[in-house]
């Protein structure tokens, strides 16, 4: 249970656990069934604690579920348990940047495909794992770069017109949330379009509004095309009110003051509020090494 994983996270069960797979992997090969039973214990207690992102990061231990799922692609038994464990280290940032570094994302790719009734928890897990990495804004421009989000429209229609009977609704929810990660940076808002997107969600959204269990799948893909809709210019020649009040005081360094000095050619209509994405992912590949100099 939630307390009694959580009594075993301030008694040290994390870093025993970390440890316990370090010296597993010693091994070659290293014993599967250790490594199933300590993932499996991994991913029960990790929501529980806060830090074991950090801790598995210093310990060394990002790198051994990547590389069991590596090289177990066609072991579901084994990779299962170490794709939830890294869906926990995934939610802390620096890790998500890291394991994208060790190509984790193109790693997910190889697992998540189009329809099928077979490892439908190994496909959600994966998916879960994804939408984690595809929040940083790295891993997201990374996806974009190769193409992926193509690649998870395509797998998107093929799930919505194959389960017919909605018994897979949390799949295809969860490949919306990779959607929706990816389109969170302006690349991916333009991907979106040039693939399509928009008509996509915007006719698989339709032939969902039937079904009430289908209405997460509706909101979600509503959230997705509010937010890479085109940004239409304000039919106003000026946001300069009409109407001018005297202020008592106006700071020369201002915001008013500023726009009322503009010259008189500046177009002061247009929003550039999110052309700074690209800045903002480098600013976080240049801050991974400084956080972990922190810890």
């Amino acid at each position: 249970g939630g307390r009694r994983a959580s009594v075993l996270v301030t008694k040290g069960g994390t870093q025993i656990l970390l440890q316990l797979l370090l010296n597993a992997n010693k091994e070659s090969p290293p014993n599967e069934e250790l490594m199933v039973l300590l993932h499996t214990l991994l991913a029960k207690i990790g929501p529980k604690d806060k830090k074991i992102g950090m801790k598995a990061r210093i310990n060394g231990a990002l790198n051994i579920s990547l590389n069991l799922v590596k090289q177990n692609l066609q072991n579901h038994r084994l990779i299962l348990p170490c794709l939830q464990v890294l869906r926990v280290y995934s939610t802390n940032s620096v890790n998500a940047v890291s394991l994208g570094k060790n190509g984790v994302v193109e790693l997910m790719f190889k697992i998540i495909g189009p329809f099928s009734k077979k490892n439908t928890s190994l496909m959600k897990v994966a998916l879960d794992t994804l939408a984690a990495l595809l929040k940083s804004k790295t891993n997201a421009r990374r996806a974009v770069d190769r193409g992926y989000i193509h690649v998870l429209l395509t797998i998107y229609v093929d799930w919505h017109r194959h389960d017919s009977r909605h018994r897979y609704m949390l799949i295809r929810k969860g490949v919306l949330q990779c959607i929706k990660s990816v389109t969170n940076i302006k690349l991916g808002r333009k991907a979106f379009i040039d693939a399509n997107g928009m008509k996509i969600l915007y006719n698989t959204s339709q032939e969902c509004l039937a079904v009430r269990t289908l209405d997460p799948l509706v909101n979600t893909s509503s959230l997705i095309m509010r937010k890479c809709f085109p940004k239409n210019r304000l039919p106003l020649p000026t946001i300069k009110s009409a109407f001018h009040f005297q202020l008592p005081v106006i700071p020369a360094s201002g915001p008013v003051a500023q726009m009322y000095n503009l010259p008189p050619d500046v177009d002061d209509v247009v929003d550039e509020s999110d052309d700074n994405d690209d800045a903002e992912t480098e600013s976080e590949i240049e801050t991974e090494d400084d956080k972990d100099q922190n810890f």
